[in-house]
C-alpha cells in the first residue's frame, strides 16, 4: 500500500538522520577529547645559554672545528715536498688517515692544528727540520636537525645556519606552529641540556631576529604540529578504524532512500 511506502520511507530517512546526528556527536566528542590531550611543546627558557646579551649576535659558530669521518683534508709540508706536501686524505670511518712514509694515525676528534702538530712530530724522524699545517678540503661531518612538523631529519651544518636558515630551507607547513618553535642544546648530561623557544612567525614576518641565532653542531629545531591539526590527526585517528563499519549500515539505507 502507498501509506506503507511511505512509511517505510520516512523511517528510513529518520534512520539517516539519527546516524548523521550521532556522527557529528562523536566528531565533537572527539574535539573535545583532542583539543584537552593536544600536546604543547614545554617552554624552553634557557635564553642566556643561547644568547648574550653582552655582545653582538655572532654570525657563525665560533668553535673550533674537530675533524670526523668522512672529512677530507691536505697537509702542507714543503719541506717534504717529495713525501708529505700537498698529500690529500679522507678519515675514513673508523677514524684513521694513511699518509706516505708516516703510515696510519688518528686523525678524528682532532682539531686540524692538533693533526698538524702530530704529522709533524711523526716526520721528524725523518726530517731534521719540517713545518707542517693541516687545511680541510671538505666539511661534510657535522650536523643539525629539524624535527616535529616540517621536513625532519639530519641537515648539513655550514656553521652559519640560523634558526631562520633552517626553518625555511626545511619548510614551515600550514599544520605547523611556528609561534611555538623550540631550539634544544643536547647534551649527555641531562643537567646541560638547554632550550628556547623561538616564535619563527616574528622571525619572518616581523623580521625581528632577537633570536635568530646561530645553530651550533647537533642542535635540533623542533616546530610542533598546530592544535587545529592536532584535532584533525586525532579525529581521522578515531573514525578511521569504524569507517567501514558506517558505511556498511549506511549504504543500504541511503540506497533504498534513493540517495547516492
Amino acid at each position: 500500500m502507498a501509506w506503507r511506502s511511505e512509511l517505510n520511507g520516512r523511517a528510513e530517512t529518520w534512520e539517516l538522520i539519527m546516524e548523521s546526528r550521532v556522527c557529528a556527536m562523536v566528531m565533537a566528542l572527539a574535539m573535545v577529547v583532542a583539543l584537552a590531550g593536544c600536546r604543547v611543546p614545554p617552554p624552553g627558557v634557557d635564553f642566556d645559554v643561547f644568547l648574550d646579551p653582552d655582545r653582538p649576535r655572532a654570525i657563525v659558530a665560533g668553535k673550533p672545528y674537530v675533524i670526523e669521518p668522512p672529512d677530507s683534508i691536505r697537509v702542507l709540508a714543503p719541506e717534504a715536498s717529495e713525501d708529505l706536501h700537498n698529500v690529500t686524505a679522507t678519515i675514513r670511518p673508523d677514524g684513521y688517515i694513511t699518509l706516505p712514509l708516516i703510515g696510519e694515525m688518528m686523525a678524528a676528534g682532532k682539531t686540524p692544528s692538533q693533526l698538524a702538530a702530530e704529522i709533524e712530530e711523526a716526520a721528524l724522524r725523518y726530517y731534521d727540520r719540517i713545518t707542517v699545517q693541516v687545511e680541510m678540503t671538505s666539511f661534510v661531518s657535522k650536523r643539525y636537525y629539524m624535527a616535529g612538523e616540517t621536513s625532519a631529519g639530519p641537515k648539513q651544518y655550514t656553521g652559519r645556519d640560523t634558526v631562520l636558515d633552517a626553518a625555511l630551507s626545511a619548510g614551515i607547513p600550514r599544520s605547523a606552529w611556528p609561534e611555538r618553535a623550540v631550539l634544544i642544546r643536547p647534551s649527555e648530561q641531562p643537567d646541560l641540556i638547554a632550550r628556547m623557544t623561538v616564535n619563527l612567525r616574528d622571525l619572518y614576518e616581523l623580521g625581528d631576529h632577537r633570536y635568530n641565532v646561530v645553530l651550533e653542531e647537533g642542535d635540533i629545531l623542533f616546530i610542533p604540529t598546530n592544535r587545529v591539526a592536532q584535532v584533525g590527526i586525532f579525529v581521522q585517528n578515531l573514525i578511521s578504524p569504524v569507517d567501514p563499519v558506517i558505511r556498511a549500515i549506511s549504504t543500504p539505507a541511503r540506497a533504498s532512500a534513493g540517495l547516492p
